[in-house]
């Protein structure tokens, strides 16, 4: 089978480019292309496929790209289109008529939260569903190194959080042995946030999934830092007001895991909660952890029997092979 992803890749954002390398070993075998879903796309252009993925991340921000009447791009591609991790933020309401309109057209549609359907009025669609975050069909391993060989508080933060550097500056600062990772590379954007707000603190280069495995809890403002700090199985806090961010750590029932933009001053008094009982902090997290999972592996077979019963041949020229047994 062809597929085009349609996302916003390549770009040295970690979380996206682990999106992507997820998604190419959940179809292994297939052959995928992944373009920009921010820019406008001709449907005639889709047609050379044999399905189209839009996702996954917040893409649902803008009535741009493919999201300009997408219901009538849908029907006018001819080939089965589905939503796949996406969320939306602060999604304008004519994008937001757009999504309802499309909805009926739509091979399925994956949603990593729930407030982003009750925010767009799709709650009850039939073919419309809420899972995790694409990275839990292929999560990191859970780390099993001792407490005490861990060390420090991973910090990351993103520059659309609405962190005041005068006042995040000394309540990260104030953190037990903070240690930057920056996951957005491109154009050095978290490198100088948090140099900025941790100043005299090296930022790693290269910052991999050890720099939150090492440590005894992340502390994120980005939506993925925590995603991967629960996956290898370390307490999180979420700092920020990005609305992704809060819905994440509150469906997954850990809302006292979050601080506002707003209230720095609690954040210290979150990580010491944690910090003063971190068997049952991990233990908490593990939990969240193992039943993400569980709930990826399901939306993961929920999308691949949808997409099973609309790929059809093409002219005779798909590829396309059963992905079900």
């Amino acid at each position: 089978m062809n597929v085009l992803v349609l996302g916003w890749y390549h770009h040295r954002n970690v979380g996206d480019d682990r999106m992507q390398a997820v998604l190419t070993e959940w179809l292994d075998g297939h052959t995928l292309g992944f373009l920009p879903a921010g820019r406008p796309l001709p449907a005639s252009y889709a047609r050379q496929w044999d399905a189209v993925l839009i996702g996954g991340g917040g893409l649902l921000n803008r009535r741009g790209g493919v999201f300009r009447d997408l219901a009538r791009w849908i029907r006018r591609a001819r080939v089965p289109v589905a939503l796949i991790g996406v969320s939306a933020e602060a999604t304008p309401p004519d994008l937001a008529e757009d999504l309802r309109h499309a909805a009926s057209r739509w091979c399925f549609a994956w949603f990593r939260d729930q407030g982003s359907l009750d925010a767009l009025g799709l709650q009850d669609h039939v073919n419309t569903f809420v899972g995790p975050d694409l990275t839990w069909l292929h999560a990191f391993a859970l780390d099993a190194r001792p407490r005490d060989e861990r060390r420090g508080v991973a910090v990351c933060v993103a520059s659309h959080a609405g962190l005041d550097d005068d006042r995040w500056g000394p309540a990260l600062a104030a953190l037990p042995e903070p240690r930057p990772w920056p996951l957005l590379q491109e154009g050095g954007t978290d490198r100088r946030a948090l140099e900025r707000l941790l100043p005299g603190v090296p930022v790693p280069e290269e910052p991999g999934i050890e720099v939150a495995a090492g440590a005894r809890l992340v502390v994120s403002a980005r939506y993925h830092g925590l995603v991967f700090g629960l996956q290898v199985g370390r307490p999180v806090v979420g700092v920020g007001g990005s609305p992704k961010v809060r819905r994440l750590l509150e469906e997954a029932g850990l809302g006292d895991w979050w601080v506002p933009a707003d209230r720095p001053e609690l954040l210290a008094t979150v990580v010491a909660e944690q910090l003063a009982d971190l068997g049952a902090a991990d233990a908490r997290a593990r939990a969240v952890a193992v039943r993400l999972r569980a709930d990826a592996e399901r939306c993961g077979r929920t999308a691949l029997a949808a997409l099973s019963a609309d790929v059809r041949p093409l002219d005779g020229r798909s590829s396309w092979r059963r992905l079900l047994p």
